[in-house]
C-alpha cells in the first residue's frame, strides 16, 4: 500500500493536469474555429447577397433602358411627326397601340412643344392636361431623351390608364389619391432643333412583378428552405413594397407592408447603401438596399435583394456542431490515451524478473515496456537492448543454419546432376565406338544381300510365288541398312559446317518439311517464336534432324491426334536461346525418362522405330555445346527443351 498510494495520487495529478490544459485549450480552439467558421460563411452570404444585387440592379437599368430606346425610336416615326402638324389621329392610335403592346408600355402619349398632352394612346379623349412638370418630360421639352424612375400622381395615372389608379391603391395605402411609381422614359418629336412636341411612356412598378419574378428566376428559382424561397427581390415606393417576391403568412404576396425604421433612415434620409440583417416581413434576411432617384437626383423608393438567413445559420450551425463534435470525441480520445501512458509511467520491477525467467527457459520474444522516465526506464531500455541482442544472434545462428542446410542440398543436387550427365556421356561414347565398329563389320554383308537379292527379284516372274518373300527380304534388309546408317551417324557426331543459324528459321523450316506429311494432318501446331531471337552457332542441317526426331516421336505419341506446342525465348540470366516442344500425349513414366537418351531404347511397339532419334538429337546438342532435357506427366504429355548459348563468333551475321 505505502507504494501503490502515492503513484495514484501522482497519476490523479497528472490526470487532472491533462484535464485542465486540454479542456482550456480545446474549449479556445473550439470557440475561435467557431467564430471563423460563423464569419466566414456570414462573409460568403453578403457575397452572395453583393452579387444578386449587382443582377437586380442590371435587369433593373436594362428595363429602363429598353423604355428609353423604345420611346426614342418611336418618336423619330414620321407617324408622330405627320399628327403634330396635320392633326391626323387615325394612323398615330394604331401606331401608338402597337408600340405599347410590342414594348410592353402601360401608358404611351404626346404631347405639344409646351408639354400639354394632345393624344394618349390608351384614352384619346382625355387630353390638354400639362405635365410639363415631370422631369423627364421637362427634359425632352428641351431636346434631350430622357428615362428614369418617377412619382406619378394618381391623377396623372388615372388620366393615363384607369386600371393603373386601381394598382396604386393596391400597391399603397388607403384613398384614391395615392401617387405611384413608374418606369418613364420621354423623346422630344421633331427636327434637330425644333421640338414640336414629346412623346413619353412608361411601365407602372406599382403592383408589377415582372421585374421581381423576372430575377428571381435568374436567381433564386428552385432554391427553397424549410417550403420558403431562398430569396427575396423587392421594389420600393419610399418606404412601401409596391413589388416583391416575399410572401405573407397566409401566402400573398407581402405588397404594402412597410421597411424597417434602420433601413429607411439610412437608404431614404441619408442616400445611402444599407447592408445588413433585416426582419423582412415574417423572417431575418442578410439584405441588400439601395436607393432609387427621379431624374432630378431626389430619393423616391429602393431596389432590394435578400437571402433568407436560416439557410447560412443551418450550415453554420451543422458545421459547428460537427466541429465541436470532433472535438469532444478527440479530448475523450485523448484523455483515454493519457490515461493509458500514466497508468504505465513506471512498471513493476516483477515484470522484469519474469521476463528473466522466460529467457533462461529458451523464450526470448520477451519486452518490458516503461513509458516513464528515471532509472526505472534506462533499465528498461538497457534489458530491453540485451533481448534484442540475444534475438539477433539467436536468428543469425538459425539463418546460418538453414542457409548452409540448402547450400549443401543444392550442391549435392547439383553434383548428382553432372554425375548422371558425365555416366551419360560415359555411356553414349562407349555405344558410339561399339556402334562404329558393329555397323562397319554389318553393312558390307548387309549391301550384297540387298545387291543380290534385288537382282533375282527383277529377274522373277510378276506371278513367281517366292517373289513376294523376297521382296519382304528386301525391305527388312534395307530397315538393317538405316538401323546401320543411323548407328554411323551416331557415333560420328561432329560439329559439321558450323555458322550463326536462327533457331526460328531453323523450327520453320522443319514445320514446312514434316507438317504436309499425313501424320500432320490431325495435328495442331502452336507456336510461340519470340521474334528477333539471338543466333547461334550450329549446323543447320543438324538441327533440322534434331527438331523432326523430336516432332515425329511426338506426334506417334499422341497417335497421331493432338496438339504441339513450339515455344522458343531468350533466357538473359543464362545467355542462352530456349526451345520448347510439348505435346499432348500419353508421357513418358518416371522409370524411364533417364533412358530414353539410350541408343535403341523406345517405348514404341516392335517395328515403329529404331531407339536412335533422340540419341541423335542428344549427340548433336550436346556436341554444339548445348543440353537437352525432358520433363513428362503421365496422362498429360512431354515437353523437349533444347538450350543453345549465343556464343556468335566475330564477323557472323
Amino acid at each position: 500500500m505505502r507504494l501503490t498510494s502515492p503513484r495514484l495520487s501522482l497519476k490523479a495529478k497528472l490526470i487532472w493536469s491533462y484535464l485542465v490544459i486540454l479542456g482550456t485549450g480545446g474549449l479556445a480552439t473550439s470557440l475561435v474555429g467557431s467564430w471563423i467558421v460563423s464569419s466566414t460563411i456570414m462573409m460568403q452570404a453578403r457575397r452572395a447577397v453583393d452579387h444578386d444585387f449587382a443582377t437586380v440592379r442590371t435587369v433593373y437599368e436594362q428595363q429602363l433602358q429598353a423604355l428609353r430606346l423604345s420611346v426614342e425610336y418611336a418618336a423619330a416615326a414620321s407617324t408622330v411627326q405627320h399628327y403634330l402638324a396635320g392633326g391626323d389621329a387615325g394612323p398615330l392610335s394604331a401606331y401608338l397601340q402597337r408600340i405599347r403592346q410590342d414594348a410592353g408600355f402601360d401608358f404611351l402619349s404626346l404631347t405639344d412643344r409646351k408639354g400639354r398632352v394632345v393624344f394618349r394612346g390608351s384614352q384619346p379623349c382625355r387630353s390638354q392636361d400639362d405635365i410639363s412638370s415631370v422631369s423627364v418630360v421637362k427634359a425632352a421639352l428641351s431636346g434631350r431623351v430622357a428615362a428614369a424612375t418617377e412619382i406619378l400622381p394618381a391623377g396623372l395615372l388615372g388620366a393615363e390608364n384607369p386600371d393603373l389608379r386601381a394598382r396604386v391603391r393596391f400597391g399603397g395605402e388607403a384613398g384614391g389619391e395615392t401617387p405611384g411609381m413608374a418606369l418613364v422614359a420621354a423623346a422630344p418629336v421633331g427636327t434637330s432643333g425644333d421640338t414640336a412636341g414629346v412623346l413619353y411612356g412608361g411601365i407602372l412598378l406599382n403592383g408589377n412583378f415582372g421585374i421581381v419574378d423576372r430575377v428571381w428566376e435568374l436567381l433564386f428559382r428552385g432554391d427553397r428552405f424549410k417550403d420558403a424561397d431562398s430569396g427575396s427581390v423587392t421594389i420600393f415606393e419610399r418606404d412601401i413594397r409596391i413589388s416583391t417576391n416575399v410572401r405573407t403568412a397566409s401566402g400573398d404576396r407581402a405588397v404594402g407592408t412597410r421597411v424597417p425604421a434602420e433601413v429607411r433612415a439610412a437608404v431614404l434620409d441619408r442616400g445611402q447603401l444599407w447592408r445588413g440583417r433585416a426582419f423582412v416581413v415574417k423572417d431575418w434576411y442578410i439584405s441588400e438596399y439601395a436607393p432609387i432617384r427621379n431624374y432630378a437626383g431626389e430619393v423616391i423608393g429602393m431596389l432590394s435583394v435578400g437571402l433568407l438567413e436560416t439557410t447560412y445559420t443551418a450550415i453554420r450551425n451543422q458545421v459547428i456542431l460537427s466541429f465541436f463534435g470532433i472535438a469532444t470525441i478527440g479530448f475523450l480520445l485523448i484523455l483515454g490515451i493519457t490515461y493509458y501512458m500514466i497508468r504505465n509511467i513506471t512498471r513493476p520491477i516483477g515484470e522484469m524478473v519474469a521476463a528473466t525467467h522466460n529467457i533462461i527457459a529458451g523464450r526470448f520474444d520477451q519486452e518490458v515496456r516503461s513509458n516513464s522516465q528515471g532509472e526505472i526506464a534506462l533499465l528498461a531500455d538497457s534489458f530491453n537492448a540485451m533481448l534484442k541482442s540475444l534475438r539477433q544472434m539467436k536468428g543469425d545462428l538459425e539463418e546460418w543454419g538453414r542457409t548452409l542446410e540448402q547450400k549443401v542440398k543444392q550442391r549435392t543436387e547439383e553434383l548428382v546432376a553432372m554425375q548422371a550427365r558425365v555416366a551419360q556421356s560415359e555411356r553414349l561414347a562407349s555405344l558410339g565406338m561399339l556402334a562404329a565398329g558393329v555397323a562397319h563389320e554389318v553393312n558390307n554383308p548387309l549391301g550384297g544381300i540387298l545387291a543380290l537379292t534385288s537382282l533375282t527379284v527383277e529377274e522373277m516372274r510378276q506371278d513367281d510365288p517366292n517373289r513376294e518373300n523376297l521382296e519382304e527380304v528386301i525391305r527388312q534388309t534395307t530397315r538393317c541398312r538405316d538401323i546401320v546408317r543411323g548407328l554411323l551417324e551416331f557415333s560420328r557426331q561432329s560439329k559439321g559446317n558450323t555458322e550463326a543459324v536462327d533457331l526460328n528459321k531453323v523450327l520453320q523450316a522443319t514445320l514446312s518439311l514434316v507438317g504436309k506429311q499425313a501424320l500432320f494432318f490431325n495435328i495442331n501446331v502452336v507456336c510461340e517464336l519470340q521474334p528477333e531471337l539471338p543466333p547461334v552457332v550450329a549446323d543447320r542441317s543438324q538441327f533440322q534432324q534434331v527438331f523432326m526426331n523430336i516432332l515425329m516421336n511426338a506426334v506417334q505419341a499422341m497417335h497421331e491426334r493432338g496438339t504441339i506446342t513450339i515455344v522458343t525465348r531468350y533466357n538473359t540470366d543464362g545467355d542462352s536461346v530456349e526451345v520448347s516442344i510439348s505435346d499432348t500425349g500419353q508421357g513418358i513414366p518416371p522409370e524411364q525418362i533417364d533412358r530414353i537418351f539410350d541408343p535403341f531404347f523406345t517405348t514404341k511397339e516392335s517395328g515403329h522405330g529404331t531407339g536412335l532419334g533422340l540419341s541423335i538429337a542428344y549427340g548433336i546438342v550436346t556436341t554444339h555445346g548445348g543440353s537437352i532435357a525432358v520433363q513428362s506427366e503421365i496422362g498429360k504429355g512431354t515437353t523437349f527443351t533444347i538450350r543453345m548459348p549465343v556464343t556468335v563468333p566475330v564477323g557472323s551475321e
